[in-house]
């Protein structure tokens, strides 16, 4: 289980316990002034370390929170995906997936994008 602590606005340290060098640090705001976003939304990313304990990161704008995943599925959903020029990004995420709230659903460790299937439960 990660470890995120949250630093500011759209910011998070997130860490792996027992594993040195796992530390992150997450700013999703330079994503979301560069394209305008707002109300609810979901930014997802694929967490650069620590290899070995890589998970889906799942940022939400509505409580400003964010948490790990270690699976993710997409079902039939609108999804978009976001990236700041490569060449001049300072921080991390770059690259996000950007669904809007109420098209992501939680169940157990699962995290499900559009329609909830029978398969995603079972």
């Amino acid at each position: 289980m990660k470890q995120i602590t949250k630093i500011q606005q759209a910011k998070f340290k997130v860490a792996t316990p027992g594993v040195t060098g796992s530390e992150l640090e997450l700013d999703f705001q330079p994503v979301i002034d560069e394209f305008g976003l707002d109300g609810d939304f979901i930014l997802i990313h694929w967490q650069a370390r620590p290899k070995g304990h890589r998970e889906w990161g799942i940022y939400s704008s509505r409580g400003d929170s964010y948490r790990s995943t270690k699976e993710l599925a997409i079902n039939l959903a609108s999804v978009k995906s976001l990236q700041l020029d490569d060449a001049t990004a300072k921080t991390i995420p770059s690259a996000v997936l950007y669904v809007q709230e109420e098209r992501i659903t939680c169940i157990n460790e699962r995290s499900i994008i559009g329609a909830v299937l029978l398969s995603d439960v079972a």
